[in-house]
């Protein structure tokens, strides 16, 4: 048994399961990008960016369908992943379909050290974009996991994150020294910066 916590990891995924299924797309894309940004909070904890990123729509009969996206430069931001991610869901979604998990799995890790760019890259957006998710990153550890997320997975929010659909009954009830404001989960719009 080695007791150290793990410090290295050869992929990192994520994965939620939800009820009831559903074939709402604006939903399903609002659950992978939560899966996204919690693999990417915890690659940047261990400051390591992926090269690819695999995702994958489980149906409510349990079979799977996935794609893999190759990155030009490794990222562990979700807001440089968005758009990709958009493309590859389109691709997999079929509206007559139910699917009752989504998953998102970074692979072909590396250590996030400033990289050289090519001459098509946006410099100033990239320096920009660390910028913004070093400053969240703080008010996660001061708030907890999720106080800032894209505004794609707000449909989270609304619709609920307990079993059916409904408010979960921690969601409901505020602990002592907790305010509705510090309790909820703020968004952060996706904007060309």
């Amino acid at each position: 048994v080695i007791s150290e916590e793990k410090s290295t990891y050869a992929s990192i995924s994520k994965t939620k399961t939800f009820a009831p299924s559903t074939s709402d797309a604006d939903y399903l894309f609002a659950q992978l990008l939560r899966n996204l940004e919690s693999a990417c909070i915890k690659a940047r904890r261990y400051k390591l960016a992926p090269r690819r990123i695999a995702l994958f729509l489980k149906t409510n009969n349990f079979l799977y369908s996935g794609c893999e996206v190759r990155l030009n430069r490794p990222s562990a931001y979700p807001m440089d992943l968005a758009d990709l991610i958009r493309e590859a869901f389109d691709d997999l979604y079929r509206k007559d379909i139910s699917y009752r998990a989504t998953g998102v799995i970074l692979t072909e890790m590396c250590s996030d050290l400033p990289v050289q760019y090519s001459l098509f890259d946006d410099a100033v957006r990239v320096d920009k974009v660390r910028t913004l998710y070093e400053a969240m990153d703080e008010i996660s550890r001061r708030f907890g996991k999720h106080p800032l997320h894209l505004g794609g997975s707000h449909a989270i929010e609304v619709s609920g994150k307990g079993k059916r659909g409904e408010s979960t009954f921690r969601e409901n009830i505020q602990l002592f020294g907790e305010t509705k404001r510090r309790h909820l989960g703020l968004p952060i719009l996706h904007v060309k910066v």
